[in-house]
């Protein structure tokens, strides 16, 4: 990881490689990834602690040589010493503009269009995709970025959340997710890309309806959310899921 500095290219490294022996990961379709110009990998979020983020971000670095930027949370900028970790990370804040001049860079961006909604969800609601911000559609449109759809399938399982403690976001910016075990379960991990998809022929004025914005990125969700069932079909755990 030539993007981080001495002390974290030691440290880190071993650690995204333990998780992923940890979650026995599977990739699928890495290929589907360009190899180069401005890409906007969209996934599902899950898992409660954000090791999507970190194990999704080191396949992407280790199988397709690149590297991805990642929008975090912006709770996790607000420290200095972190907010320096994480830029040593490659994670950006949740800012528009930011995020425009990284893709303007043709530079891949890793981001959750569910955010804390889909990360902190209860059980209950477990492979059941929350709505997702259209941003990355507008983000999409302003850099002529290609959007890679991902599925992330197992970090739901890796832990019993009962759901969040949201009066917690008026006083620290964010809500605090109650999981019943703080380590994660050994469940199997699988990440799959889905081909690339071009918003070029869409006009410009189409990018400047909200309507527009929206059903586009309920189109991805959609998307993400049928290979997702796909999958847990294959699991058979498809109905469990859905009886909740």
């Amino acid at each position: 990881m030539s993007y981080l500095n001495p002390f974290l290219k030691k440290a880190i490294p071993p650690f995204l490689e333990s998780l992923r022996r940890y979650t026995r990961l599977e990739t699928e379709g890495i290929e589907n990834i360009p190899k180069r110009g401005s890409v906007i990998i969209v996934a599902n979020h899950s898992g409660v602690w954000g090791w999507d983020a970190f194990i999704l971000q080191n396949e992407i670095f280790q199988k397709a040589s690149r590297i991805p930027r990642t929008m975090s949370h912006n709770f996790w900028h607000k420290n200095e010493l972190l907010a320096t970790i994480l830029q040593k990370l490659a994670y950006i804040p949740q800012d528009f503009k930011k995020a425009v001049r990284v893709l303007k860079k043709n530079n891949l961006l890793l981001l959750f269009p569910e955010a804390e909604e889909g990360n902190f969800k209860p059980s209950t609601k477990m492979y059941q995709l929350q709505d997702f911000n259209p941003g990355f559609i507008a983000l999409a449109a302003l850099s002529k970025a290609r959007i890679v759809p991902c599925c992330i399938i197992g970090a739901e399982e890796t832990h019993i959340n009962l759901g969040t403690i949201d009066w917690t976001e008026k006083y620290i910016g964010a809500k605090i997710p109650l999981p019943l075990n703080l380590i994660p379960f050994p469940a199997q991990w699988k990440i799959i890309f889905l081909k690339p998809l071009s918003l070029e022929k869409y006009a410009k004025q189409d990018f400047r309806q909200e309507k527009f914005l929206v059903e586009a990125a309920a189109n991805i969700q959609m998307r993400i959310q049928r290979k997702i069932n796909q999958e847990l079909i294959q699991r058979k755990i498809f109905q469990f899921v859905m009886d909740g």
